[in-house]
């Protein structure tokens, strides 16, 4: 490490965060827990208690100079640490901490996104998306001055509010979604945090605000430009959930600020949930009755049908192919889990350009959402977003498939490679995966791993290579999270064809644009918490 510190503090870590130094602030974060040994959730909950008051949007959508729409998104800083927390146990012992070295690297880069995209503060949005340096260079041109540190304090957009206890523990729930639904920013969380301070109604109010959440979802992307939401709503839901339950709901204040006021930003979107509820009314009046799991899981033929669908079909086929297999007796989890299956045919077989997967996997991620939500909740309404999640994929394929193939970018069959993986031991196998994972080299990788799984029974090493691999990369808090839908529907998924989430999986993290070439916070994390491969 090249830079020198003075006494690492809380209040050091405050600084550095606000400041937009976050490879200061990601030092102090490691040096506080090895130093100091804090524990790494007492961590984390000060790291989202600094950035909390700075990461609000008046909108997720900005009005630019030329009068077209811009989405803003602030909510990655949290969706990461979402993903991280998730992984801890995936990776286990000192290596589970590094997604989380990776979601403080990243939060002070997510800051006052909204100055952010105006090129008024610095941060990832204003460095990267936005180019900012490119139109306002400081005196030095080959200094990027939005990188930080910040020159200005960031801004809040939300204050806090105290909360709203009058009524019942129901009237408050529906007051708060209809809040939400509304726009009503300040009553929607000052409801929630009323019922967030009644244990007894907690897991009324986990099932509210993840409904709220999953309800709220485009109908379509193509030709939206900002005008859409990709599944983000969800995904700060289950973010809020996993992040509470985790840190203790009594000690998560800092956490509801952050998502709550959120979720009724503008777009507010809910035309797919009443197209869908309209159908489900009409075809299956009994929906509230369909069981999560049946005795009739979809057979090879279904799937194989499902799939030409999902990749290949357009949306009135996606609701009538659903449809039949619901009629037929299907439960919500034997069809959601054939719907996430089906899917990674489109990352295994068709997808080529880096970008092309960001909204796939936002799909993937939302179906993920959808699928929690069936699982540890009981909801009348929980088949109609079984579709969604799937007509929320089948749309991101159709959307990315209106942009000219780019020959620059075609992949060679992982076929092709073959050979050469079957040609290496099966006890050597992992380390060569993890290098060309690293080397984002999509067609090997995706060979051996066809290899792996065709020569050995064995997963968990597999899937633990794959992840710690793919948390190497900065910047990026997608990564963190697509893994931890990945790893988590692989364990649920009760279809014949579950192993080709592990070939979508690597796929994905060998190919997917990573917003930084290099590993710079992963060498942060290696300095201090020096695991064996450092």
């Amino acid at each position: 490490m090249d830079m020198v510190y003075g006494a690492a503090s809380v209040e050091r870590l405050r600084d550095e965060i606000r400041e937009v130094r976050y490879r200061e602030a990601t030092a102090t974060f490691c040096r506080l827990m090895t130093e100091e040994n804090r524990p790494l959730k007492a961590m984390i909950k000060e790291t989202i208690a600094a950035a909390a008051p700075f990461v609000q949007v008046p909108s997720h959508l900005m009005r630019l100079p030329n009068g077209e729409l811009r989405g803003v998104n602030y909510d990655h800083t949290i969706l990461g640490w979402r993903g991280a927390i998730s992984l801890m146990n995936e990776l286990g012992g000192t290596r589970g901490v590094l997604p989380n070295i990776q979601a403080v690297w990243y939060v002070p880069q997510g800051l006052n996104v909204w100055e952010q995209v105006v090129c008024e503060f610095p941060g990832h949005y204003a460095r990267d998306a936005e180019q900012c340096n490119r139109k306002f260079p400081g005196p030095d041109e080959h200094v990027n001055r939005f990188d930080g540190p910040s020159w200005d304090p960031p801004k809040i957009y939300f204050e806090d509010h105290a909360p709203i206890t009058d009524g019942s523990v129901d009237d408050r729930l529906g007051r708060m979604n209809w809040a939400i639904a509304e726009g009503q920013k300040a009553e929607a969380y000052g409801l929630f945090l009323g019922l967030a301070n009644d244990p007894s109604a907690r897991q009324k109010l986990k099932d509210a605000i993840l409904f709220a959440g999953i309800i709220d979802l485009q109908d379509t992307i193509i030709n939206r430009g900002g005008y859409q939401n990709i599944g983000h709503k969800a995904l700060r839901a289950r973010a809020l959930v996993d992040i509470a339950d985790y840190l203790g709901w009594e000690n998560s204040h800092e956490l509801f600020y952050t998502v709550v006021p959120d979720l009724g930003c503008s777009p507010r979107l809910y035309g797919l949930w009443t197209e869908i509820s309209t159908i489900c009314r009409m075809e299956l009046p009994d929906q509230a009755a369909i069981p999560k799991r049946s005795s009739a899981p979809l057979t090879e033929r279904e799937l194989d049908k499902l799939t030409e669908v999902l990749v290949w079909g357009g949306p009135l086929e996606v609701n009538a192919t659903l449809m039949a297999f619901f009629k037929r007796g299907a439960g919500l989890l034997d069809v959601g889990d054939a719907v996430i299956v089906c899917f990674q045919r489109y990352f295994m077989d068709v997808l080529e350009h880096p970008s092309a997967f960001l909204h796939p996997t936002h799909a993937l991620d939302y179906m993920n959402v959808v699928q929690s939500w069936i699982r540890n909740f009981d909801n009348p309404h929980q088949v109609k977003a079984v579709f969604m999640g799937a007509r929320f994929m089948n749309d991101t394929i159709r959307s990315n498939a209106i942009y000219p193939r780019d020959p620059a970018s075609a992949l060679e069959s992982r076929h092709v490679y073959r050979g050469w993986a079957d040609g290496i031991a099966v006890d050597r196998m992992l380390p060569v995966i993890k290098e060309h994972v690293l080397a984002q080299d999509a067609p090997r990788s995706a060979a051996l791993v066809d290899s792996y799984l065709e020569r050995t029974t064995e997963r968990h090493n597999l899937l633990d290579t794959i992840t710690y691999a793919a948390c190497h990369w900065q910047n990026d808090p997608h990564v963190m999270r697509n893994c931890a839908t990945e790893l988590e529907e692989f364990r649920h998924n009760q279809t014949s064809r579950r192993d080709d989430l592990i070939r979508g999986y690597v796929k994905h993290q060998a190919r997917y644009i990573k917003r930084a070439p290099t590993h710079d916070c992963y060498q942060v994390f290696a300095h201090y918490f020096h695991p064996q491969e450092a």
